[in-house]
């Protein structure tokens, strides 16, 4: 056994390693002389000096574009075979582009290294692509509508969505002059999320003021936009009225009105022949009297999802109008709760709302005139959602009925 051993590894050792070792230097110069091509898909590309008046439509911040290219390299067989999209980006300098198109000729002058172990220029011999033409536009500057959008989901338990201010922003964007354009025409919708806002949030807000109408200031990490154009990328609002974008809420609550309501006859034209004060009258009961000549409606009565401010200013212009009708067209009659000159009543809410506003601790400076068209609104809205109540949390009901001359009313 030793005899054979001897004869291969130790006999003529000098001759058998010269040959090994050339078979070794003639296999890697073989191996480093092979060629691989290789297509390389969503490689990225870099732009540099881009004129200051110019840009190219999916140019993200980085100087990146969103749109990449694919690449067929021919190089060395041991780097082709391990070259991946990651290891590699397209460099195009800008600053020798005559006219309004690139034709976008790469070359492996054009190529970076993202790995520090491939040498990109020794190792790859060609480089060739499909077409791939970049369009260049004007850069402009331009106010985009930020449009805040009602907001989704359910507020926390106890409170009540009331609604969003302001309303509009705009948002200072600069980018190619064709997205630009189509930008401003659509604007951009900006909807939060009522769900991210905690029960304790609105609780450490309310412990701070005695109205039960709060303000959740949006947190500057909500106040985040994404622009089309640069890979929708996210940027913050930069509206300086955007530090006072808040949700205001409304705590539930079950307020008593604490005064009779007057009842009023509504008399129709068309049916005064047949039912008219002179041969009508309203019959008194223990919920219905009549004081200095005033017919009320003497039952304790309450409203909810209204504000105590609101309440505050209306309580004493509410009024029930029942509409008389012949008991042949209508067997029960109709009625309704309305408010006497809402228009004052209106722009008293207002400037109490807006005084009461100014005087909130860490409330932010507002501008009046802008707060109030939302104010105006709000009235309005509670003014739609007014309703009376009975103690036990039920919506009163009113039945008005006609006979022999006496109108009937029973609520309950």
């Amino acid at each position: 056994m030793e005899s054979v051993v001897t004869r291969v590894f130790i006999h003529n050792w000098q001759r058998k390693l010269v040959a090994f070792l050339t078979a070794t230097i003639i296999w890697l110069f073989v191996n480093h002389s092979i060629s691989e091509t290789k297509t390389i898909p969503n490689v990225p590309v870099r732009i540099i000096n881009l004129p200051a008046d110019q840009t190219i439509q999916g140019l993200l911040p980085n100087g990146i574009l969103s749109r990449r290219i694919t690449l067929t390299v021919t190089g060395t067989k041991e780097v082709i075979d391990d070259l991946e999209p990651g290891d590699l980006e397209v460099l195009l300098d800008a600053s020798q582009i005559e006219g309004g198109e690139w034709f976008v000729q790469v070359s492996k002058k054009n190529l970076i290294s993202l790995n520090a172990s491939v040498d990109l220029i020794k190792h790859i011999s060609q480089v060739s692509h499909t077409e791939f033409v970049i369009h260049l536009s004007e850069l402009v500057v331009a106010q985009v509508p930020l449009i805040i959008e009602t907001p989704k989901g359910r507020p926390p338990q106890g409170y009540d969505y009331l609604d969003i201010w302001p309303e509009h922003l705009y948002q200072t964007v600069s980018g190619p002059e064709e997205e630009v354009r189509k930008l401003k025409e659509t604007g951009i919708s900006v909807t939060f999320d009522l769900s991210d806002i905690s029960k304790a949030d609105l609780n450490a807000i309310n412990s701070q003021t005695d109205s039960d109408e709060i303000s959740f200031l949006i947190p500057k990490k909500w106040k985040v936009v994404a622009i089309p154009f640069h890979g929708n990328a996210y940027v913050e609002f930069n509206d300086p009225d955007a530090q006072n974008l808040c949700i205001d809420f409304l705590r539930q609550s079950f307020l008593p009105i604490e005064k009779e309501i007057p009842i009023t006859i509504f008399y129709p034209l068309e049916d005064l022949d047949k039912v008219n004060p002179d041969n009508t009258s309203i019959v008194l009961s223990d919920d219905i009297q009549r004081v200095h000549g005033v017919t009320l409606l003497t039952r304790p009565l309450y409203v909810k999802e209204v504000s105590r401010l609101f309440l505050d200013v209306i309580r004493n212009s509410i009024e029930i109008v029942v509409v008389a009708s012949p008991k042949n067209k209508r067997e029960i009659m109709t009625w309704n709760v309305q408010l006497i000159n809402p228009h004052h009543l209106e722009d008293t809410y207002i400037a109490l709302s807006i005084a009461n506003s100014s005087m909130t601790k860490g409330s932010q400076a507002i501008t009046p005139k802008k707060k109030e068209e939302l104010l105006r609104k709000r009235f309005r809205d509670y003014m739609q959602h007014l309703t009376l109540y009975l103690i036990n949390g039920k919506k009163i009901h009113l039945k008005s009925t006609l006979n022999d001359g006496k109108i009937h009313i029973v609520a309950y």
